[in-house]
């Protein structure tokens, strides 16, 4: 019989994902030396065009992301090659999570400070958004981990992390590229047999050269209902589909080892949420939008894209047992809350943007801040409540056995 999570020492060592060998260490410190040097050439890179064609900076998300991945990454490696045990993931402590989620809400409060009080110096705001761009996730799953009372390594922590945040957004990018693209073309033909082409006129004039790209009506794309349809497809079907497929990479490598038991598969999916959402939290701010709801709206979407994470990885469980149909209601749940949450981000965008009446934007942005409210609420239940009791479901079942 498995022996249940709840009986396991927090200070026992987690199974980690690679072997502790000095060829691993290398592969780790390779992996770090590249995936870092890549998102630090990637910036430098966009920085001098950047400067060179007079427009606004890039984020310095990307270059955090390149340093934090790749330096932690390239330093777990020198430990494996010289032969350093490894050591428990820390923060999973009840009291550890209480003075981490007052510190979250101190950076927060301090940066909306700052915002109000120096609007023209928002790197000043720097870094109260790495602050909090890092310790959502590391609360979030923390707090996962000390509701299912499950061991787990500081390797299997960076192994997962390293997925989640470099090649999990990586593959999303390029599929959702594709996905974008077809969707277009899709919805430009549409256009086309229903209006004809004379609706690209007021777009595209005479005189149109791409040198006055810059120059083309904002409001009227804003006002195009086209444009919100095509967002609304995307960002409520499309993407969704595909990162929840993607985000739970560190369960499925994981699913195979029979040593894996349910609770590990659960959090290996949350770990590959945790890096996504990290990636997400470092990009999402630039200067001149309004950074403290950003950051408020950033927490909600890092518990969405943990539980989903972990929804996913119990999914993996369920593949492995051959109970399919169970793998298949998991993800469609883990699409549906993350649907829910971007057609509210949506509404809300909209609400705000759009040229709309007083009474307009009230009727949508009321729904919309109820329905993210009430959604956040079932992620916090999911973290805390829902994917505890499944897995003590299964705890008492015989382990995973390969057939």
């Amino acid at each position: 019989m498995e022996t249940s999570p709840r009986n396991a020492s927090l200070s026992a060592a987690e199974e980690s994902a690679p072997a502790d060998s000095p060829s691993t260490g290398f592969l780790w410190m390779g992996a770090g030396a590249l995936g870092g040097g890549l998102l630090v050439s990637l910036w430098i890179g966009l920085a001098v065009l950047a400067a060179t064609l007079r427009l606004p900076a890039p984020s310095p998300g990307l270059l955090i992301l390149g340093l934090l991945m790749g330096g932690g990454l390239f330093r777990e490696g020198m430990r494996i090659a010289r032969g350093e045990p490894d050591a428990p993931f820390p923060g999973a402590e009840a009291r550890v999570l209480g003075r981490t989620m007052v510190f979250v809400f101190i950076l927060v409060g301090c940066g909306a400070a700052v915002e109000a009080f120096a609007p023209r110096l928002p790197l000043l705001i720097l870094p109260f958004h790495i602050g909090v761009a890092i310790l959502g996730p590391w609360m979030w799953f923390n707090f996962l981990r000390w509701r299912l009372q499950t061991p787990w390594s500081r390797r299997a922590g960076w192994w997962g992390l390293g997925l989640g945040s470099l090649l999990v957004p990586a593959l999303a990018l390029f599929l959702e590229g594709i996905a974008v693209v077809m969707l277009a073309v899709i919805l430009l033909a549409a256009r086309v047999l229903l209006e004809g082409p004379g609706f690209l006129q007021p777009w595209l004039p005479q005189d149109f050269s791409p040198e006055r790209l810059s120059m083309l009506p904002v409001e009227r794309l804003i006002a195009d209902p086209w444009v919100w349809i095509g967002v609304l497809i995307g960002a409520v079907a499309l993407v969704p589909a595909m990162e929840e497929a993607l985000k739970s990479l560190p369960a499925a490598l994981r699913m195979r080892d029979p040593t894996a038991s349910e609770a590990s598969l659960i959090l290996y999916g949350a770990i590959g949420g945790a890096g996504f959402a990290l990636t997400e939290n470092l990009l999402s701010w630039q200067p001149g939008v309004p950074w403290a709801a950003t950051a408020i709206g950033r927490l909600g979407t890092t518990a969405l894209h943990i539980l989903n994470g972990g929804i996913m990885g119990w999914a993996w469980s369920r593949v492995r047992l051959r109970r399919f149909l169970e793998g298949i209601a998991a993800y469609l749940l883990a699409w549906l809350l993350h649907s829910l949450w971007n057609a509210g981000a949506i509404v809300l965008s909209g609400a705000l943007l759009a040229p709309l009446s007083v009474q307009a934007r009230a009727l949508a942005l009321l729904p919309a801040l109820i329905g993210m409210g009430l959604t956040l609420l079932l992620v916090i239940g999911g973290l805390g409540w829902a994917l505890p009791m499944r897995e003590e479901a299964e705890a008492s079942r015989p382990a995973y056995q390969e057939e």
